[in-house]
């Protein structure tokens, strides 16, 4: 069969679809990756074939200057209060509402190509399954148009169908307080009308999802969901030598993500801090970072080695520990390498505030529409930044599935002191009770079944619901 996926212009949407991707491949089936036309070069360097959407000088959809700004917090709480929602369901909402609504947004615009050569190029090629990108909304609109089977891939927690599930069930309050019972069909039903196609929940679920989190990291919902291992993969890269060898004392890596570096500046003043804890145990800490978040470090102890990238695949196998984002990336690889976890998490909200700031300067923590780090650092007469929590979307849910499996700990820069931390990567490196915890988590994470497994699965759902 002939299998299109659609992907947001991302190596943290890309890389957990690949394993999927060539395990359908090495089964004989035709495979076709499509995104943005800037972010073929990534899809062709783990050996799928790209199909390139748009023109590649011009910046990608969340690049633009009047894309879609998260909500305000004000319309973010109205509707939790007409959800009804307790304190955990607010921060579900919020990740999906002010968070995840805005990737949606980019690639479903009617005034922008992408949409419509994503659908011409399905009409031609008559893929028989779709397996979308959650927030690569017009996805399913060209499974629709051609007829093929749609799948979501889910990359973490299903907060979008948790959040519609919550909506259908209070649709009559969330009426009463003024609000749109669906804001997503609001964003994909222009793109819908202009080819005839109905915003119904199969559109906006997809018949059935991927999911590749464990049991004690999903969410309820109504969706019908296939079960996967989440392989790790990091891009292909050569093995750096120094890591040919074990080291000579405990190795921790340090790795606070790929996707958050490009838009962020600095990093709350928690690198730091981490540097400065480490400087007197007797481990190597590899930290993988760029010089934003090396910001205000005046001094790298020795022990310390600093290197922009490596693939995590080729250093966790090296290493004692790992003190993390919390993204689920992350997390996978280190489940699946056995290693314990130290994921940074603080008891913050995830909440986003607008800000007015000079133009000229962004903020620590801040980020700005159309704003990427040697990309566009374009200055704009009038600025309004977010100041975002001083942690990952997926921190928290990664940190309390960590702690209860005993795996590792949690890690919060802005409640402890220098020396907690200290004691608290001692003890995780050296406590065997972690190593014990770790191995919970792999044996969780191998009685999934892999890639490969799910290919028949996939088959058999696909004739059943193309069209």
């Amino acid at each position: 069969m002939r299998v299109l996926f659609t992907v947001y212009p991302s190596h943290a949407h890309l890389w957990p679809a690949v394993p999927v991707a060539w395990a359908l491949q090495s089964a004989g089936h035709e495979v076709r990756v499509a995104s943005h036309a800037r972010f073929t070069d990534s899809i062709r360097a783990t050996g799928l074939t790209a199909v390139a959407l748009g023109d590649p000088s011009v910046d990608e959809a969340r690049m633009r200057p009047d894309a879609r700004p998260p909500a305000q917090p004000e319309e973010v709480l109205r509707y939790a209060d007409a959800l009804g929602l307790d304190d955990e369901g607010r921060e579900h909402w919020i990740a999906y509402y002010q968070w995840l609504l805005n990737p949606i947004s980019d690639y479903v615009r009617i005034d922008l190509p992408y949409a419509a050569e994503l659908i011409d190029f399905a009409k031609a090629w008559q893929p028989d399954l779709l397996i979308c990108d959650p927030t690569f909304a017009c996805g399913p609109v060209a499974a629709r148009v051609s007829g093929a089977a749609y799948a979501r891939m889910l990359l973490g927690a299903d907060y979008l169908g948790w959040s519609m599930d919550r909506l259908a069930e209070r649709r009559d309050e969330v009426r009463a307080a003024g609000l749109s019972e669906n804001p997503q069909a609001d964003l994909v039903r222009p793109l819908a009308e202009k080819y005839g196609i109905e915003v119904d929940d199969e559109l906006l679920y997809g018949q059935w999802s991927i999911d590749p989190m464990p049991p004690g990291m999903t969410l309820p919902t109504s969706a019908v969901k296939v079960p996967m291992r989440y392989v790790p993969f990091n891009g292909a890269e050569v093995l750096p030598e120094w890591l040919y060898e074990r080291p000579q004392r405990p190795r921790v890596a340090l790795s606070l993500g790929e996707s958050t570096r490009r838009f962020i500046k600095g990093d709350w003043g928690r690198t730091p801090k981490i540097i400065e804890a480490v400087a007197d145990l007797d481990i190597e800490l590899v930290a993988t970072l760029n010089s934003l978040q090396m910001e205000g470090i005046e001094h790298i102890p020795d022990n310390v080695r600093t290197i922009d990238w490596v693939t995590l695949t080729h250093l966790l196998p090296t290493c004692s520990a790992i003190i993390h984002h919390g993204g689920i990336g992350t997390y996978a690889a280190s489940a699946a390498l056995k290693v314990p976890q130290i994921v940074c998490d603080t008891g913050e909200t995830l909440m986003m505030r607008s800000v007015q700031v000079d133009p000229r300067t962004m903020e620590d923590g801040t980020y700005r529409i159309g704003f990427e780090f040697g990309i566009n650092e374009a200055v704009v007469e009038t600025v309004t930044t977010w100041e975002l929590p001083a942690k990952k979307l997926e921190a928290t849910p990664t940190s309390n599935y960590v702690i209860s499996r005993g795996a590792g700990t949690r890690l919060d820069h802005t409640t402890q002191s220098v020396e907690e931390i200290r004691e608290m990567i001692q003890k995780v490196v050296t406590d065997p009770s972690y190593q014990a915890g770790a191995q919970a988590v792999f044996d969780d994470w191998l009685s999934m079944p892999s890639p490969s497994g799910v290919v028949p699965v996939l088959e058999r759902l696909t004739a059943e619901h193309r069209r």
